[in-house]
């Protein structure tokens, strides 16, 4: 290994997502920016977001928690399983590397992490869905960004490494190219496994319409009510299921195009566009302009707070709306299998 130089900071910095476009995962972000550091201009952030199913996907933890999408759960099952898949999707290796064999091999992945950012290529922290640009102090100082800031924040190795940390919080090196995939794949493939997504549905967590169902439930169930203000997680509890509803309603739909773009057989894919339209109208954008009987007009939005939980009646009526984006869900998951199978029938 060469001598390390006492510090660099990669030529591409800017922020990793844009929140007010949409740009709510932040774990699709982290990926798009290594991609474009690698001169790939096609693999964007709504690509990601899209493959890995987080955009179409709701989601609901039985139990709080801070997970905000379908890429978040998969990670904390089996991180090292997620990322080779999925970069292996775009034609590339990737290596996973667990915050236990950061502490047994500390030097040996330092040298690999320095050396990327040497070649002027990010990698990536699972703890705080952020990126690796830089080091300070031969190492002993790591530079990343996260989110919406597009300047590099400082870290101590010491304490990237050694302060407590779950099972997705490890670093991921993206490596070689191997292959060129056609977009042609790429997309096919996403639009026919995004459904599997839809139906998941553990003793911890579920996704698709079972989330919806479940969220519903949650709000029903009364236990808002022996809660006290300082135990009340307003994002954890709540608006991170609506970020998700309103996220995939919008934006999911470029997506969408393109992959009928590229397949021209998915003409479903005009219907189910048209649904996720609907999702987007019962939260209370689409142009809905918050009429009376969306959810950001009941208050059970963006603006919910305790109080409107601890009220019987509007919770009742929150409740029932979010109930009809489960109908809404299952009406997507139908023409989705049905239009996959009529693909399927048809290539036969």
């Amino acid at each position: 290994m060469s001598e390390r130089k006492k510090s660099n900071l990669i030529p591409v910095i800017h922020r990793l997502v844009t929140d007010e476009n949409g740009e709510n995962y932040w774990f699709n972000g982290c990926a798009k920016y290594v991609m474009e550091c690698l001169g790939e201009k096609d693999y964007d952030y709504w690509f990601f977001a899209g493959i890995t199913g987080d955009l179409f996907t709701q989601h609901f933890a039985r139990n709080i928690s801070k997970y905000d999408a379908v890429s978040t759960y998969r990670r904390k099952e089996n991180s090292a399983e997620f990322i080779e898949e999925l970069f292996k999707k775009c034609g590339y290796d990737a290596t996973y590397v667990s915050n236990q064999e950061l502490r047994n091999n500390r030097e040996l992945y330092l040298d690999r992490l320095i050396s990327y950012i040497d070649q002027s290529v990010p990698v990536i922290a699972g703890r705080r869905d952020s990126v690796f640009v830089g080091y300070e102090d031969y190492g002993k100082t790591l530079l990343y960004i996260t989110g919406n800031s597009a300047i590099p924040e400082s870290i101590l190795l010491e304490k990237e490494i050694y302060e407590e940390a779950d099972e997705m919080e490890g670093w991921t090196f993206v490596g070689a190219k191997k292959t060129n995939r056609p977009l042609v794949e790429i997309y096919r493939e996403a639009v026919i496994e995004i459904p599997q997504n839809m139906c998941v549905n553990t003793e911890s967590y579920c996704f698709g319409p079972d989330a919806f169902s479940e969220w519903a439930k949650d709000i029903e169930s009364g236990r808002f009510d022996v809660m006290k203000a300082e135990e009340f997680d307003t994002w954890a509890h709540y608006t991170n299921y609506v970020c998700v509803l309103a996220t995939n309603g919008c934006c999911c739909h470029n997506f969408l195009k393109r992959a009928q773009e590229l397949n021209p057989d998915f003409v479903f894919l005009e219907e189910i566009s048209a649904k996720y339209h609907r999702m987007a109208e019962i939260w209370g954008g689409e142009g809905s302009q918050n009429e009376a009987d969306s959810l950001e007009a009941l208050g059970g939005g963006f603006n919910i707070t305790l109080k409107t939980l601890q009220d019987q009646e509007q919770r009742k009526k929150i409740a029932a709306k979010i109930r009809e984006c489960a109908e809404v869900a299952e009406d997507i998951l139908r023409v989705w299998k049905s239009g996959l199978e009529g693909i399927k029938e048809a290539r036969h």
